[in-house]
């Protein structure tokens, strides 16, 4: 499992995708976006690794703040407001 001294170490290489809308909601990309970084095994979305560095960058912030987490074994979910949330998936890197 992912802790936050790893999340807050990780850098956008070790990222594959990350999605960014509706909290407690599926993941299926009807209530928010995907966006792969270049590092991602065969992605299904829009590569834009300044666009998730910028991402990482404020999600780094809100756990320093104090933000409600959710570490997982391949993702990291962090709440934004508003039944919003940023997560992070570690998993389908390129080998």
């Amino acid at each position: 499992m992912i802790n936050k001294e790893q999340f807050l170490s990780a850098t956008i290489n070790q990222i594959s995708q990350v999605y960014s809308g509706k909290d407690h909601h599926c993941r299926c990309g009807c209530g928010g976006e995907y966006v792969a970084t270049s590092f991602m095994e065969d992605p299904r979305s829009d590569v834009n690794d300044s666009l998730v560095a910028k991402r990482l960058a404020r999600a780094k912030r809100l756990i320093e703040s104090g933000a409600v987490v959710e570490y997982g074994d391949t993702y990291v979910n962090i709440e934004t407001g508003d039944n919003k949330a940023l997560t992070f998936y570690f998993d389908e890197i390129k080998k």
